[in-house]
């Protein structure tokens, strides 16, 4: 059977559900993308080979009150435009563009979305969502998640599936039913009260959170940029009164919240701090030193070494037994991304393995490095670091937690590796909590692979 017979038995196929004749004589019935709630969602195709997208409504079982097509006025890059509408005494058909890309969800996966990238992209989710509430008659998408909206090969962001998109009635206390996603729905959409603009507002704050964690669900273990975790709270407040009252407000806060400019000024506040006790104690450390100090031996450290000196050492060794230039910039602030490219280049780990991001919870896995949902631009602390290095080396380390006796609720994989740090030396020179730079890491792994070089022995 050819591509044409399949078609037209496709065709015939759907002849006896009733849809619209005139429908099925200037379109072909392609795929079916969806089936729910008395909507029936088609690709289809028109003679000349176009795609379109055909929302398909069944008039008995749908409680929705359906007299046009809700994109019929809307013009906007952002949104499908309305092609044309079919109907029956048993359905209601609207064709709408068919937008090429992918869904926001498949897109943040398959790419490793920086704090940045994800701000431009909510930015422009702002955008659309001004243009339907900015209305007269403003309009309320209610089901507002990454799987309705897709990233354009250009770049591009659109808005889709208005299936149970909505005008605001003023003089109406609630919605009559309800209908959506429900991680991404605010409490108003159960019928506590009338969905207006801050219900897209609520599901918008749970969508950036996913996003930045990997999760719709708050997560006190995954640390956020606090500008951006105090957006995502204002926006999922659970009256509506608490929220923003305008997209346009989000917009703003986003465009302001730069971590990259927050880090630096944390950098230049903590060297301001570390140059200042540094001279202090410039002249103990001195003294110190030479009563201390002890040379080199072939086979252990100096007795005493200054920070910088245990770093300089640290970066040495890495670069001479991994032929490595990853460390030379020593005093750039380490991020995720820099780990992730220290553990594929030096130690030879899958990239799926070390770019994966685990969308559930935090929790050891086969298939992600590391548990939590970062992206490459979250700076590390020593913790995390320590973790890092001592899975690199021996995962079985920090997967077993017997030896835990309570929860001061950290990640129990760090707890174990840190104590394991502790027990060994590894931490021996490591002095700064947060925001590590890179010879900071160099520093814990030259001393991560000096400990297991040693239990060779």
């Amino acid at each position: 059977m050819n591509s044409k017979e399949l078609l037209e038995n496709l065709n015939n196929a759907y002849d006896e559900y009733h849809y619209p004749a005139d429908f099925l004589n200037q379109y072909n019935i392609m795929e079916c993308l969806a089936e729910r709630n008395g909507i029936d969602t088609f690709l289809v195709q028109d003679r000349e080979e176009a795609k379109y997208i055909a929302k398909c409504y069944y008039k008995e079982r749908l409680k929705i009150d359906i007299k046009k097509d809700i994109l019929s006025e809307l013009f906007y890059d952002g949104l499908p435009k309305h092609i044309g509408t079919f109907e029956n005494d048993i359905m209601y058909v609207a064709v709408r563009e068919y937008i090429e890309g992918q869904t926001l969800d498949e897109y943040a996966f398959l790419n490793d979305l920086s704090e940045n990238e994800i701000k431009k992209i909510c930015v422009k989710i702002c955008d659309i969502l001004g243009t339907l509430h900015h209305r007269k008659n403003p309009i309320i998408h209610r089901d507002i998640k990454p799987q309705n909206i897709i990233i354009r090969p250009d770049g591009g962001v659109a808005l889709i599936d208005f299936d149970i998109a909505r005008e605001y009635q003023s003089g109406s206390d609630t919605d009559t039913i309800f209908i959506g996603t429900v991680a991404y729905a605010p409490p108003e959409q159960y019928g506590f009260s009338q969905t207006d603009a801050r219900t897209d507002i609520y599901s918008l704050g749970i969508l950036l959170r996913f996003l930045l964690t990997g999760s719709t669900r708050e997560n006190k273990n995954i640390k956020v940029y606090r500008p951006l975790e105090k957006i995502i709270e204002k926006c999922t407040a659970f009256d509506p009164k608490d929220r923003f009252d305008d997209v346009d407000d989000i917009k703003k806060a986003l465009l302001k919240a730069n971590p990259k400019s927050q880090g630096i000024k944390i950098v230049s506040i903590t060297a301001g701090i570390i140059l200042c006790a540094g001279l202090l104690l410039f002249g103990g450390i001195k003294i110190y030193q030479k009563i201390t100090y002890s040379p080199f031996s072939d086979d252990a450290i100096p007795a005493y070494m200054s920070d910088e000196e245990r770093i300089n050492d640290a970066v040495s060794y890495m670069k001479e037994k991994y032929d490595t230039d990853l460390f030379d910039e020593i005093d750039d602030i380490a991020t995720i991304g820099d780990l992730r490219e220290i553990m594929i280049s030096i130690y030879g780990l899958d990239r799926d393995y070390v770019y994966g991001i685990n969308m559930d919870m935090p929790q050891e896995s086969d298939e992600y490095f590391l548990p939590w949902g970062w992206d490459n631009a979250q700076t590390i602390d020593r913790d995390i670091m320590v973790y890092a290095a001592v899975k690199a080396y021996d995962p079985s380390i920090v997967a077993d937690w017997s030896s835990l006796k309570d929860d001061d609720g950290h990640y129990p994989g760090v707890r174990v590796a840190v104590s394991f740090a502790e027990d060994t030396g590894i931490l021996t020179g490591v002095n700064r909590p947060g925001d590590l730079t890179i010879g900071d890491v160099a520093l814990i792994l030259a001393n991560t692979d000096r400990v297991f070089e040693s239990k060779k022995q």
